[in-house]
């Protein structure tokens, strides 16, 4: 027993193995596909359309609070102007949290109110009737193709980037 197993042991490892070429040419296909892979992937890509359907989903919410508010007092919580849709703001905190737990934050919140394509928040404006919710979003197609009709004076002219764009039904 003991020389037939010495036999197979000489016929499969036989000190022969992989040659330093052959596994640097293994290792550079290996690298090549991770990069093809990750390059199709895209993860930034992917946060970004995470972060931004984050945006719609925050600014829905408020958007219930809202309508919720709107029926209890026949009217929108006015704004002078464009206010964050934060616990800070003077007009926004009248929903919380009798019509939502917690105002929501950008998941990336940067820049200040309305002050360029680079700001992150969410801003509100309404007069009572009728109201805007805005976002600055970082893939353009997650946005919506310009300013809604409104009745609002000045209108949308709170973001310079890409928007998205809620408004009272």
């Amino acid at each position: 027993m003991d020389v037939v197993m010495r036999k197979v042991s000489a016929q499969y490892f036989s000190g022969q193995g992989f040659t330093l070429m052959e596994l640097l040419i293994s290792i550079s296909l290996i690298a090549i596909l991770t990069g093809v892979l990750l390059a199709v992937l895209n993860p930034r890509g992917i946060q970004a359309k995470a972060r931004d359907s984050q945006r719609i989903s925050d600014l829905s919410k408020v958007k219930v609070a809202l309508e919720s508010y709107f029926s209890d007092n026949r009217g929108y919580p006015i704004s002078a102007g464009w206010v964050a849709v934060t616990s800070l703001s003077t007009a926004v905190p009248l929903l919380s949290p009798t019509y939502i737990n917690t105002l929501p934050e950008d998941p990336k919140k940067t820049g200040t109110l309305c002050s360029g394509a680079n700001w992150r928040g969410y801003a509100y404006k309404s007069d009572g009737v009728s109201y805007l919710l805005v976002t600055n979003v970082e893939v353009a197609s997650m946005g919506t193709t310009g300013c809604p009709n409104t009745v609002l004076a000045g209108g949308c002219n709170c973001s310079s980037g890409i928007a998205y764009y809620a408004t009272a039904d």
